[in-house]
């Protein structure tokens, strides 16, 4: 499959030639998801393998948690064991890889916070303890998660999603979802973590403490914070519903959304953008039943921005890439966006340097892992097992 050829001035993403097509039927189609995701995970366990030394290539192999690493494609693994339990990859199923991705030296990593790792998707240690207890249901890995919570406190203001305490009510959230018998020890620190994100206003994030951005997008802003505290209790949603409203205000009239409250980049991707906040405004919308309205307005006014802006030149991941926005649209448009994400698209965007390669070659959020995450979306869908967004959502972001 051929990229189109004309990119934007500003190099961010290709002229999407079908925008002016209204017979749905001329929109190309993706005929056979699972094929393509048993070839990105063949691609995956070949490039990454579940052995030492790891060949991530994010910061020379440094493990980040469910970020990229190897706890990441283990998150992966972990939930094609429910939704795809019988697929073997050279023989072997996705609770063996899981297995085998948790056993790569993950115990060297310590439970301290260190000055970029944060308390939550990106520590190493939380990430690594949250996954073992889904995969063996082991009540150990849990407390060993939940003692650790309280000395988490070298950046008390980290209240983000990749870094901080919203990251960290997703991990509490997806241990529940897969160890039911951990209630007990993680709802107090639920509701605990949940007040604490409540006492801070404004949400600022910044990794200098000299140098904070108001972002409000779904990688370091409000909307998934938001997103993050009513999925995990959504008794809370009336105390966070003023500042929804105040998001929905600012949506521009284009359908985007700028990076931060005072203006900032204008991009359109998951991390910042309108592709992030579909991702986030769907899960949660059930829970606003006096905003469903303005929410519905929201999401079409965004899929049209998407759908004209979000053909990305990055390589295809899920943070900033065609395959995280593929899944901000609906059906034909998302099958459309998803032809340039197939494996042999991206390997021939790459060889041909029409893309912009990832640092990164493996991890659910920047690579291979994450085109996996995609295609596992879209197969769950063609067999009508129900709606990926809602029913397996954003690694670490928006999955139950």
């Amino acid at each position: 499959m051929l990229y189109p050829r004309r990119i934007d001035p500003t190099g961010r993403y290709f002229i999407n030639e079908a925008l002016d097509v209204t017979d749905p039927a001329l929109l190309q189609s993706i005929s056979s998801p699972r094929e393509h995701l048993i070839t990105s995970l063949t691609d995956l366990v070949t490039t990454c393998p579940p052995t030492l030394p790891f060949a991530g290539t994010f910061a020379k192999g440094l493990y980040c948690g469910i970020f990229v690493g190897p706890t990441s494609v283990a998150f992966l693994f972990l939930w094609l064991s429910k939704t795809h339990p019988d697929l073997l990859i050279n023989n072997k199923s996705p609770s063996d890889y899981c297995g085998e991705y948790l056993n790569l030296g993950q115990e060297e990593y310590g439970p301290e916070e260190t000055q970029r790792s944060g308390c939550s998707l990106n520590h190493e240690y939380m990430c690594y303890n949250a996954i073992k207890a889904c995969h063996t249901k082991d009540l150990t890995y849990v407390r060993k998660f939940a003692e650790n919570i309280d000395k988490l406190t070298l950046r008390p203001t980290f209240i983000e999603v990749l870094f901080g305490k919203a990251g960290l009510l997703n991990l509490m959230r997806t241990i529940k979802y897969w160890v039911p018998e951990s209630k007990e020890i993680l709802d107090p620190e639920i509701t605990k973590t949940i007040d604490y994100c409540l006492a801070y206003d404004p949400w600022t994030f910044g990794i200098r403490p000299d140098n904070q951005s108001r972002y409000i997008g779904a990688g370091h802003g409000d909307i998934s914070i938001i997103s993050n505290i009513v999925m995990s209790d959504p008794s809370y949603a009336g105390k966070v519903q003023g500042r929804l409203e105040k998001l929905l205000n600012v949506q521009r009239e284009d359908g985007n959304w700028l990076a931060c409250e005072d203006g900032g980049s204008d991009v359109v991707q998951w991390c910042h953008g309108a592709p992030g906040f579909i991702w986030c405004l769907i899960p949660i919308k059930k829970h606003f039943p006096e905003l469903e309205g303005r929410i519905d307005t929201a999401i079409e006014k965004a899929r049209r921005v998407v759908w004209e802006k979000g053909m990305l030149t990055k390589e295809q991941c899920l943070c900033h890439g065609i395959t995280g926005n593929a899944f901000a649209l609906a059906e034909p448009q998302r099958s459309h966006f998803l032809q340039y994400a197939t494996p042999d698209a991206v390997k021939a965007g790459l060889a041909d340097g029409i893309l912009e390669k990832s640092s990164d070659n493996c991890g659910v959020w920047w690579s291979e892992a994450g085109r996996a995450w995609g295609w596992m979306m879209l197969d769950y869908e063609r067999t009508g097992l129900g709606d990926s967004l809602v029913d397996i959502g954003y690694p670490g972001a928006t999955n139950p």
